[in-house]
């Protein structure tokens, strides 16, 4: 894959070459047109690996969307190629897999929930530069109920503002991610679990001043009903912090491109 910089730079088709912009690469890209067709990838004998690689790489996929469901509430707090990041744990526990036939290999989370653990997602500014202090936190699967306790936050001791932010805000939400297993009636791949109810619940701090000393906070947050949860099933418990500008006395907005988030808990 090639870039395009200084003035030779478009968009679209030339001969066999394609250019295009991607999400978080500031240049464009630029990619040769043509290879096998559709059709023959999908039947030739020749490409039976390449189906195999390409069936788990949906499972991944798959996988990495389920748990960015599950974090909804903090991913706006990231402008990078999050997503990607996320497909290639998901492919490293598919790849764990030593029951199921390459192709056909099962998204285990339950059995490698740490590697999610400490996955930052940000604007150039990761959390624990911005939050110094630690957390403390919880998840009880029984209740499907977490809680993060954030300490007091000093500016420029506990608290580092990465701009000219007047106010700052936590957010806590923790969602409910899937094993996946590949479905061959449907050619996708499905959670094991097919009872599960996947839902997640946030919560937001207050406004605090980010020049002021804030208080110890108390995030707690419960999934409301009845989930169905198994053992192949995993909470995902995801922080961020976010700025904010006052538009008026009683009305502050959040500053988008700025903040910053990760996951710090699996269960």
């Amino acid at each position: 894959m090639a870039r395009l910089k200084g003035a030779l730079n478009f968009t679209g088709s030339i001969g066999n070459l394609s250019a295009y912009n991607s999400k978080g690469i500031e240049d464009t890209l630029i990619r040769l047109k043509g290879g096998a067709s559709r059709e023959k990838i999908k039947k030739a004998r020749e490409f039976t690996n390449t189906r195999k690689n390409n069936t788990e790489f949906g499972g991944a996929a798959t996988a990495g969307k389920k748990i960015k469901e599950a974090i909804i509430s903090v991913t706006h707090l990231d402008h990078s190629r999050f997503q990607n990041r996320l497909n290639r744990i998901c492919r490293y526990i598919l790849n764990q897999d030593t029951e199921n036939d390459w192709g056909k290999r099962s998204f285990l989370l339950s059995n490698y929930r740490s590697l999610l653990e400490g996955f930052n997602l940000g604007m150039g500014t990761g959390f624990d530069s911005i939050i110094k202090h630690p957390l403390t936190f919880s998840i009880n699967r029984t209740e499907l109920s977490a809680t993060v306790l954030v300490p007091q936050l000093i500016p420029k001791i506990g608290l580092y503002t990465p701009g000219e932010f007047s106010f700052f805000r936590l957010i806590s939400v923790m969602g409910i991610v899937p094993d996946l297993q590949y479905d061959g009636r449907f050619e996708r791949y499905v959670p094991i679990n097919a009872s599960i109810q996947l839902k997640c619940a946030d919560i937001y701090s207050d406004w605090s001043s980010t020049s002021a000393v804030s208080s110890q906070q108390d995030l707690s947050m419960q999934i409301e009903g009845d989930c169905n949860m198994s053992d192949q099933d995993s909470l995902v418990l995801a922080v961020g912090v976010e700025f904010g500008t006052a538009l008026s006395a009683n009305l502050i907005r959040p500053v988008t491109n700025a903040g910053a988030a990760k996951i710090v808990a699996v269960a």
